[in-house]
C-alpha cells in the first residue's frame, strides 16, 4: 500500500469504523421497530431515529453529508428487506430523516452543557427539540396515511407525532448522558441495601401497576422514579426511565389496546403520558447535576487561592493536617516544603504587580508539573508556599526539593513590552521521619530551614533534622 493511501487509511479508520458501528445500531433499530408495526400501519415504537439524532448530537464528527446518505440506505434496507415496497420505504425513511435533520438543527446550537444535561433547562430544551423533530417528520410523513395505509391526514400526522416524541424523549437523554469514561467506572459506588433501596421501590410500584390496573397505574412509579433521579446519577436516571417506559407500552399493547387510528384518544393519551412521566425524573437528575456543579465550584472558590488556583491558607492547613493524621495513624511518612521566591519584591517594584501576579502564577504551575498527583501544594501568603509530599522518606523528598529548584530556576516568563523573567527560589524541608508531629509543627522546622536557606544565598533547599535547628546546606547548584 502507498504511503500516501496508508496515512489516509489510518487517519479516517476510526470514523469509518464508527459509520459502520452507527449502520449497525441503525439497521437493528429499524428491524426492532418494524416487529412492532400493526398490520397496515406504522410502527408503534421507533427508535432509530433518537437514535441516529443522539449520535449526531453525542459525536458531531458524524454529522456530515456522507452519514445522512448512509443513514438513508440503512432505512430503505431495512424496509425492504422485511417486506416493504420500494416507494413505501423511501418515502417513510425521508420522512424520519427530515425529522432527525430538523431535531438536529436545534439541538446541535445548544451550548455544550445544556445539552450535556447538565443546566436546569436542560430537560425543557430537549423537549423543544424533541417536539420540532417530531413535528418535522410527522408534516412529511402524514401524507403517506392516506395513500400507504387508508388512514386520515390528522390521524397520521396525531399519531407519528406522538410516537416520535415519546421516542426522542425516552432514548435521547440515554444517549446524551453516557458517562465519557470507561463503562467499568460508570458504577464506581458499592452495591448496598441503601442504594438498592430506590430501585426496589420503582419494581414494587410497577408491580402494584400490574396488579391493580386502571387508569391511574401509568404514575405509580413516578415517585419511586423521582427517588432514583436524586439517589442515582443522570445516566441510571434516564436508563431507568427507558426501561419502566419500554415496559409500560410493552404491558399496555399486549394486554389492551393496539397504536392504531382506531385507538386514535388512547394511543395519544398514552404517547403523551409516558413523554411527561419521563420529563419529570429527567428535569429533577438535569437540576442535581447542576446544583452539585455549583456547590462544587463554591468549595473551590472558598478552598483555592484566587490568583494561583492552589489550595489556600486554610483549606491547605485543613486538608494537609487530615492527610497526616492518617499517614502518621498508618505508620507512613510524611514530608514538607515552605517554598519562597527570592527578591520576589523587585519584580513589583521594578515591573509593577501585574507582572508580580503573572510570575506567582507560572511558580505555581510550575511547581505543580514538578509534583504527583497526591501532593498537596498551597499558597500560604504573598510569595510563600507550602507542599505536602505524602509517603515520601528523606531522599526522596531531596530529590523532589531539587527538581523544584532547578524547574523554577529554568523558568522564564515574557512580559509584555518589558524583559524577559528569570526567578529562583528557597526551600526548606522538613520530615516527620517516624515521630507523630502535628502540620504547623513541620512547617516550622521547615520555616527555619528556608530561613537558613535565605541566609546562605538562597536558590537552594535546606532539609531540617528533627528537632536541628540549625540543618546543614545543601546548595542544589551543584
Amino acid at each position: 500500500m502507498p504511503r500516501t493511501a496508508f496515512a489516509f487509511h489510518s487517519r479516517h479508520a476510526p470514523l469509518i469504523a464508527a459509520f459502520i458501528g452507527l449502520s449497525l445500531c441503525l439497521f437493528l433499530a429499524c428491524v426492532a421497530g418494524i416487529l412492532t408495526r400493526p398490520e397496515g400501519f406504522m410502527a408503534a415504537y421507533w427508535p432509530a431515529n433518537a437514535l441516529l439524532l443522539g449520535a449526531l448530537l453525542r459525536w458531531p464528527a458524524l454529522a456530515r453529508r456522507s452519514c445522512w446518505t448512509l443513514a438513508l440506505g440503512v432505512f430503505v434496507l431495512a424496509d425492504l428487506v422485511t417486506g416493504s415496497s420500494l416507494h413505501s420505504a423511501f418515502w417513510l425513511s425521508v420522512a424520519n430523516l427530515c425529522g432527525v435533520a430538523c431535531g438536529w438543527w436545534f439541538l446541535h446550537r445548544l451550548a455544550p452543557p445544556l445539552l450535556s444535561l447538565r443546566r436546569q433547562t436542560s430537560a425543557l430544551y430537549l423537549l423543544a427539540g424533541a417536539a420540532l423533530a417530531a413535528a418535522g417528520s410527522a408534516l412529511v410523513g402524514a401524507g403517506a396515511g392516506p395513500h400507504l395505509f387508508a388512514t386520515g391526514w390528522v390521524e397520521t400526522a396525531l399519531l407519528w407525532f406522538s410516537t416520535e416524541l415519546m421516542n426522542y424523549m425516552l432514548i435521547l437523554p440515554v444517549i446524551l448522558s453516557i458517562p465519557p469514561d470507561s463503562p467499568r467506572h460508570w458504577w464506581a459506588r458499592r452495591p448496598s441495601v441503601r442504594l438498592l433501596l430506590p430501585l426496589l421501590s420503582l419494581v414494587a410500584t410497577e408491580y402494584a401497576a400490574i396488579a391493580l390496573g386502571g387508569p391511574g397505574a401509568l404514575a405509580f412509579s413516578v415517585p419511586a422514579l423521582l427517588w432514583c433521579a436524586l439517589a442515582y446519577g443522570l445516566f441510571a436516571t434516564t436508563l431507568l426511565s427507558l426501561l419502566v417506559c419500554s415496559w409500560k407500552i410493552f404491558s399496555i399493547s399486549m394486554g389492551y389496546i393496539d397504536f392504531t387510528p382506531s385507538n386514535l384518544e388512547l394511543a395519544l393519551s398514552l404517547r403523551l403520558g409516558l413523554t411527561l412521566l419521563s420529563l419529570g425524573p429527567l428535569a429533577v437528575a438535569c437540576s442535581q447535576i447542576a446544583r452539585n456543579e455549583l456547590l462544587h465550584r463554591l468549595d473551590r472558590a472558598a478552598s483555592h487561592d484566587s490568583l494561583t488556583d492552589v489550595l489556600a491558607r486554610g483549606a491547605f492547613f485543613n486538608k494537609g493536617q487530615r492527610l497526616l493524621e492518617r499517614l502518621q495513624h498508618e505508620c507512613r511518612p510524611a514530608a514538607v516544603l515552605m517554598l519562597d521566591l527570592d527578591h520576589f519584591k523587585r519584580v513589583n517594584d521594578n515591573h509593577g504587580h501585574a507582572a508580580g501576579d503573572a510570575l506567582l502564577r507560572a511558580f505555581a504551575k510550575t511547581v505543580g508539573r514538578v509534583l504527583r498527583p497526591q501532593d498537596l501544594l498551597g499558597r500560604i501568603g504573598g510569595e510563600e508556599f507550602a507542599v505536602l509530599l505524602p509517603n515520601v522518606r528523606p531522599a526522596a523528598a531531596e530529590q523532589i526539593a531539587t527538581r523544584i529548584c532547578a524547574a523554577v530556576r529554568s523558568q522564564r516568563l515574557a512580559l509584555r513590552n518589558g524583559p524577559e523573567l528569570r526567578v529562583t527560589v528557597s526551600a526548606g524541608l522538613a520530615c516527620n521521619e517516624g515521630v507523630a508531629q502535628k502540620l504547623d509543627e513541620l512547617l516550622q522546622r521547615a520555616d527555619g530551614a528556608l530561613y537558613q536557606a535565605k541566609h546562605a544565598g538562597r536558590d537552594c533547599w535546606q532539609r531540617s533534622a528533627a528537632g536541628d535547628r540549625q540543618p546543614d546546606l545543601v546548595p542544589v547548584g551543584l
